[in-house]
């Protein structure tokens, strides 16, 4: 069942169709976020206590739903909570994405990348991973891992890190939660990519508990698609997005592989 929920999740933000009412649910969890962090901060609450209201009560209602999937037809209701959740972490995103704006306004460059461009470069690379790692990747690990809860979870936490008042739990719980996520898609990057440059890479960093999860991820990118001489700069950001497209589509073998043998 997780490997039909996730295929079906990729279709629905491969084809764009419930981009709309993700972006509406969005909206709505944004004004609930606003609305409890002021009122957090008019009552004094602590970062702890503030986090919370905001992320606990719709955690413990998805929980609540999830006990109730019980019965002759539970793992159908439970299977489409796991669509929804999973759907909303997928399709609420920014359109369009890093990569089109991005090559629209590179449109008229075939200059290799070097000097200014490489900087610029690099900034789009960042915004791209970031996009992809937080947007894509990670609620599918959360999901595989736990389920729709932690999936939940971390949309919560991603959506708490784009206030300007996000508590300081909320930050070092999504940088716990995206700590073993990054690493484990810097080791997809290490099979669909340069293997020996990213996995010399991922050892070193392997461990550093410190070292933010984005770091992890640019670093085994560069690693594992390395810019090439005279490359212009929209071909260097399509080589990377290209990366994470193997990258997700070893995932899914790999998850298919599992449920074949878990029969």
């Amino acid at each position: 069942m997780s490997l039909l929920t996730v295929l079906v999740a990729l279709a629905l933000r491969h084809g764009g169709w419930l981009d709309e009412p993700a972006a509406l649910a969005g909206q709505l969890l944004r004004r609930w976020r606003d609305a409890g962090l002021e009122r957090g901060q008019r009552a004094g609450w602590s970062g702890g206590l503030q986090l919370a209201l905001v992320a606990g009560l719709p955690l413990l209602v998805l929980a609540l739903l999830l006990l109730l999937a019980q019965g002759r037809w539970g793992f159908l209701f439970e299977a489409l909570l796991g669509v929804l959740v999973l759907g909303l972490a997928l399709l609420d995103r920014e359109r369009p994405d890093v990569l089109t704006r991005a090559q629209t306004e590179w449109a008229s460059e075939t200059d290799a990348v070097t000097g200014a461009g490489m900087a610029g470069l690099g900034l789009r690379r960042r915004e791209l991973l970031a996009e992809q790692f937080r947007g894509l990747f990670l609620p599918l690990l959360c999901f595989i891992v736990l389920g729709p809860l932690l999936v939940l979870a971390a949309y919560l936490l991603r959506l708490l890190a784009e206030s300007e008042a996000v508590p300081t739990p909320a930050r070092r719980l999504q940088h716990w939660l995206e700590w073993p996520a990054a690493r484990v898609l810097a080791l997809g990057f290490a099979l669909a990519g340069d293997f020996s440059a990213t996995w010399a890479q991922w050892r070193q960093q392997a461990g550093d508990t410190a070292l933010p999860a984005l770091d992890t991820v640019e670093d085994a990118a560069l690693a594992a698609q390395p810019l090439l001489p005279g490359q212009a700069a929209p071909e260097a950001l399509a080589a990377t997005a290209a990366l994470l497209h193997r990258t997700l589509v070893l995932w899914v073998v790999l998850l298919a592989l599992h449920t074949l043998l878990a029969f």
